[in-house]
């Protein structure tokens, strides 16, 4: 296992995958000895995401089968302001914007859509499965927009239910983000010392039966033989 000397480059996802079972993230982020499964509700998901892309993008209309989605979408896309569709963002340990895959890229991202107006900004996140309530991926959103946009007071984040119709948000002030980075930055710490120490440990759930990727021979409390 490689030295990181302290920077690994992670997003959110991939934290809370860690967190999930090191041994899993370790399989499939690292040594992509397993690859993660495509459900039919990742490959719907993917699908939506690029046709709301496309039409946001004006490359193409939304398509027909998605046309229950459209009144929100479009109610999105009239928010006054710059927008920036599938945004892909890096930060330095320093949270300064830097190359999505420079060498100092600590923490990275795509934001699904966001309107960034002179001193706020909204960001959302496209969802296509049931209402789930998870502040901390949109705490994230704030603090990563802020990094970003530094001369923004204020940024609301949300999710956008599309199945459902509904658009869940919490806003926040600039004054917020140390509080936000001093939540995150233990648990990205924890990740970091388990990449230099080569140390993945299992966590089994009820999930390693019938959804891990991993074989018995990779994981003693994999399902799969």
């Amino acid at each position: 296992m490689a030295d990181y000397k302290g920077i690994l480059p992670w997003s959110y996802s991939s934290l809370t995958a860690f967190e999930t079972c090191p041994r899993r993230f370790k399989a499939t982020r690292i040594t992509k000895e397993a690859h993660e499964a495509q459900t039919e509700a990742t490959t719907h998901g993917n699908e939506v995401h690029k046709a709301i892309e496309l039409h946001m993008k004006n490359t193409a209309y939304l398509p027909e089968k998605y046309a229950s989605y459209l009144p929100l979408v479009e109610k999105v896309r009239r928010t006054p302001g710059n927008k920036l569709v599938e945004f892909k963002f890096a930060l330095t340990q320093a949270f300064k914007p830097t190359e999505f895959f420079a060498r100092d890229a600590w923490c990275r991202g795509v934001i699904d859509f966001a309107v960034v107006q002179p001193e706020s900004a909204v960001v959302l996140d496209w969802k296509t499965g049931k209402v789930k309530d998870d502040h901390d991926q949109l705490k994230m959103f704030a603090a990563t927009t802020f990094a970003n946009h530094p001369y923004l007071k204020k940024v609301k984040t949300g999710y956008v239910w599309l199945a459902h119709n509904v658009l869940t948000s919490e806003t926040f002030e600039k004054t917020d983000t140390p509080g936000i980075w001093q939540e995150f930055l233990p648990r990205v710490q924890r990740m970091i010392h388990a990449a230099d120490k080569d140390d993945f440990p299992p966590k089994p759930s009820g999930l390693c039966t019938s959804w891990c990727p991993l074989t018995r021979k990779q994981c003693e409390f994999s399902g799969r033989n």
